[in-house]
């Protein structure tokens, strides 16, 4: 089973093209901050989605969405929450997996990929597709097959954050100077 893990969408609606990429997965989980009720529609046109409700939703959003959410994906206790902690270390994400009870834990509210292990608990961030923070833009996927659950974070385009864009400039910079 393949699960597309998404978070800190921050848009009225999701582009086409973008939707295109994120096609193809068998269920989607959102960790908040989808902003409107348009971008769950938008994604539950995919296929099967769930999702919790982030500090930057509009009002009719938090009054749909729960903001934990416990789920049993073929045995994986997956836990989505939008903000785990006040920072992204592993305390705060372990600490709020143990509390939910669950494998997999997963979190957004930080804009970048977080990647972190608690004995046999998970925690990812898969990060931003449209409003990344110092990464690119980026989403995270799920595969469960035969009892065995891997992820992977799967970037889904160029730099956009403000610092990395000026970052790209300096080394495209000098690499036109040296050649």
């Amino acid at each position: 089973m393949r699960i597309l893990l998404i978070s800190d969408t921050h848009l009225d609606r999701i582009p086409e093209g973008l939707l295109e990429i994120l096609s193809g997965y068998e269920m989607i989980l959102h960790a908040g901050d989808l902003v409107s009720m348009e971008v769950l529609r938008d994604l539950g046109s995919l296929c099967e989605t769930h999702a919790v409700a982030g500090n930057s939703d509009h009002p009719d959003v938090r009054r749909a969405l729960p903001e934990r959410l416990k789920l049993d994906i073929e045995g994986l206790r997956v836990g989505i929450i939008h903000r785990p902690s006040h920072s992204p270390d592993s305390p705060g994400t372990a600490l709020m997996a143990r509390e939910m009870d669950v494998d997999l834990l997963v979190f957004g509210h930080f804009h970048k990929p977080i990647f972190e292990r608690d004995g046999s608990r998970m925690m990812v961030c898969p990060g931003s597709p449209t409003s990344p923070r110092l990464s690119p833009p980026s989403v995270a996927e799920l595969i469960l097959e035969k009892g065995r659950a891997s992820l992977r974070i799967v970037p889904v385009g160029k730099p956009m954050c403000g610092y990395l864009q000026f970052a790209e400039t300096l080394y495209l910079g000098r690499s036109d100077e040296s050649a």
